[in-house]
């Protein structure tokens, strides 16, 4: 008498379930990588929707596992991978019988899921780790925390398989590849080493940490990818020499503000690139903006400032006026700095000395109360244009500029109406107006006369008066 073939009882069962839920099985022959069947169910078609834009035909995947008693069947550890592998939905179909029993008297539908493909590769790359790559001599216990019960008779198959998906074939398949591909590669998953020749190793570390592209040449560097955190020998690269490029994120914010001694202020936000610490030593601290840096050197007990005014850069409004304060600032002979972050203040004084930018002092004022006349006013130009192109803006209307910000003014008219008399207590007011990028800014000027004199061919009068805005200021924005 031949000895009963479990495994072909099962799958006899299985295929009679198929045509009664809808499916076409295709037998996999020699059942040699992972799976027993292909279901491919029948289309669904919608009178709603046009037919050509109904284009999900499912298949299916499944291996049968049959069993006597209640413990769960075991299955090769390259048959789940061969599932996993797969761009297809696939589940496993176990089924209970009694000693030579003809019928199962219980079914599971076991869906190859995310915990499965997790599960699975962590185990396949465990035992790679171990030197057994031979995964087919492998088996494990079909799991079953996750299964969902069908009846004896298979009722319920195309509705579970159906629930598996959760939506559309196409988007089941892509977000099985996906996860399969990126799983349990966190960002601590890639480990490298290297060595840094030369006696100042660590500061040339640190100053990949200070913001910015940063390159640094090593040697003998080894990449490590690790996945699950298990390292594999042939999943590296080594390397005799190299260069390293790291781009940091800050690892704060900080407030920085700047004064002079004439009265001008600015504030101005900064991230903070810090280095690590080496030997107990802590490193330069990098706090910077697209056109400020300023580097904290603890132990030398230095600080730098530099400003980039590179004319050739891409600035807003709000940017190049910035810029223009701090210049303002730095030509100055004394002025101060001082950081701000996490409730702190840290107040340095910097080195007397006049900067290079004294011709844009009388400038500063009225450039901020543009900007600031532009933001109450809810108009911000999006035009962003060459620093250079402002500096020349700035360099021709200088004069203009100066008057709001001048302590007093001497205005000459060229005609002066006899029948108009005027005394010290007589004020002129005057509108004041720019272009400038695309808009226009407007003010009213107090002009109030503390003296005048008239030339003696009587055509031509002088005024000497302090100035002063009046009211407000207004942006009228031409598009351009």
């Amino acid at each position: 008498m031949s000895v009963p073939d479990l495994g072909a009882r099962g799958e006899n069962v299985f295929i009679g379930w198929c045509e009664p839920e809808g499916f076409r099985a295709q037998k996999s022959q020699a059942d040699r990588l992972g799976w027993d069947y292909l279901l491919e169910g029948e289309p669904l078609r919608m009178k709603e929707h046009p037919l050509d834009s109904q284009n999900d035909l499912p298949k299916f995947l499944i291996q049968v596992k049959a069993t006597e008693g209640s413990q769960p069947p075991r299955i090769k550890l390259s048959a789940l991978k061969h599932l996993v592998d797969a761009d297809l939905p696939a589940a496993i179909v176990v089924m209970f019988f009694v000693k030579d029993g003809r019928t199962s008297i219980r079914t599971l539908l076991v869906p190859v899921d995310q915990k499965m493909i997790y599960d699975t590769l962590k185990r396949v790359r465990s035992e790679e780790a171990k030197g057994k790559r031979n995964i087919h001599r492998i088996t494990i216990l079909v799991p079953l925390d996750r299964a969902m019960e069908l009846s004896p008779a298979g009722e319920g198959l195309a509705k579970a398989l159906d629930g598996m998906l959760g939506g559309t074939t196409a988007d089941y398949i892509a977000g099985k590849v996906d996860y399969r591909k990126t799983c349990c590669f966190d960002n601590r998953s890639i480990v490298g080493r290297f060595f840094v020749p030369g006696e100042n190793a660590g500061e040339k570390i640190g100053q990949l940490f200070l913001g910015g592209p940063r390159t640094l040449k090593v040697t003998d560097l080894t990449i490590e990818r690790r996945r699950f955190g298990i390292p594999l020998d042939n999943d590296r690269d080594q390397f005799r020499e190299a260069v390293l490029e790291l781009n940091v994120s800050s690892s704060m914010s900080t407030t920085v503000e700047l004064s002079s001694e004439a009265g001008e202020w600015t504030s101005v936000e900064l991230e903070m690139f810090v280095t690590p610490i080496f030997d107990g030593k802590l490193g330069p601290v990098r706090l910077a903006n697209n056109f400020l840096e300023f580097l904290i050197d603890f132990p030398k007990a230095e600080a730098n400032l530099t400003l980039n005014y590179d004319g050739e850069r891409t600035v807003d409004l709000e940017e190049a006026v910035a810029i223009i304060e701090i210049g303002v600032i730095l030509a100055r002979p004394q002025k101060s700095i001082t950081l701000r972050f996490k409730g702190k203040e840290l107040k340095l004084e910097m080195a007397p000395g006049e900067g290079p930018f004294a011709h844009w002092i009388p400038a500063a004022p009225v450039l901020r109360r543009i900007v600031s006349a532009m933001a109450r006013a809810g108009r911000q130009t999006a035009r962003r244009f060459k620093f250079a192109d402002f500096v020349d803006w700035v360099d021709t209307h200088i004069e203009f500029l100066a008057v709001a910000s001048t302590p007093g003014v001497n205005i000459i008219f060229n005609h002066w109406p006899d029948e108009i008399q005027l005394t010290s207590d007589d004020a002129l007011l005057t509108p004041f107006s720019l272009e400038c990028f695309g808009s226009r800014y407007t003010a009213l000027i107090e002009l109030p006369i503390v003296s005048s004199s008239r030339s003696d061919g009587g055509h031509a009068h002088r005024w000497s008066a302090p100035c002063c805005i009046r009211g407000g200021a207004g942006i009228e924005c031409r598009y351009v």
